[in-house]
């Protein structure tokens, strides 16, 4: 009868284990993913802001000696290409980690969290990033003389406001982050033609994050073309968080079952 009793208990012992094993190796490999993801998109980022607040620099420097802007609206160099470039690092980091991150004893599901945790903080430190140099722009054009508007919100007369514009940034970051990761994930899964038909709709987060926030050459035609370009900021909020959790559905639902193509040398 004792013979019976172990036997079992045993297995459930060895279960035990096993399924603390695997836990304990999806905590190890969702923060290795996640400071990977964060570290790798913040040491190009380094190289992209310094770019960024050069070229701001000599259109200053320039401007200021020839009196190009004198009374003409100017909008900044340093919000307006921001969400692009971490859209193309959305596309690169997740695909390119995938394979070692589940050789390394990680999962589909550790990935797709560890996506999710980047994007948000990638979203809060180059969103805050983006308000603070874009912030100081405007202020150094204003005092040259001229009439800087900020790649911010859908108020003008908030535009200035500081809280205004980090929290456009952190919208647009996150979610162009999110969405080049699931349109990444999305042509590594389906390849080239399906990928392409799927596009449509991996972006419609984009489409939604520039509605509710109306900024750049997409974002106001696009809210005066459907009637909603006045918004308050608390609704542009909800529609910024909208935005965020389909591109969040969006990559889990290209991820969580995604073949992984062998690694060769």
């Amino acid at each position: 009868m004792t013979e019976n009793l172990v036997g079992p208990a045993a297995l459930t012992d060895r279960a035990v284990q096993r399924a603390e094993v695997r836990r304990t190796a999806e905590k190890r490999s969702l923060r290795t993913a996640t400071w990977n993801m964060t570290a790798g998109s913040w040491t190009v980022g380094v190289w992209y802001w310094a770019i960024v607040v050069v070229v701001a620099a000599v259109i200053g420097y320039l401007g200021g000696q020839t009196n190009t802007f004198e009374g003409e609206p100017i909008e900044g160099v340093v919000n307006g290409s921001v969400k692009f470039f971490l859209f193309v690092l959305g596309i690169i980091f997740p695909i390119g980690s995938i394979a070692v991150h589940v050789a390394a004893g990680g999962t589909r599901r550790s990935l797709i969290r560890a996506a999710w945790l980047t994007a948000g903080v990638v979203g809060v430190t180059f969103g805050l990033a983006a308000a603070l140099l874009g912030y100081a722009e405007w202020a150094v054009f204003r005092s040259l003389g001229w009439l800087p508007t900020l790649e911010s919100s859908q108020l003008d007369v908030d535009a200035r406001v500081l809280g205004t514009v980090f929290l456009s940034q952190v919208f647009f970051c996150a979610v162009y982050w999110l969405v080049g990761a699931a349109i990444g994930m999305g042509y590594y899964r389906l390849r080239f033609l399906r990928g392409t038909f799927a596009l449509p709709l991996l972006l419609v987060p984009v489409a939604l994050v520039e509605l509710a926030f109306q900024s750049g050459y997409f974002g106001k035609p696009f809210a005066q073309a459907v009637g909603l370009d006045d918004l308050e900021v608390l609704i542009a909020a909800v529609g910024g968080l909208v935005a965020l959790a389909a591109a969040a559905f969006a990559f889990r639902l290209v991820t969580r079952s995604v073949a992984i193509a062998p690694v060769t040398t």
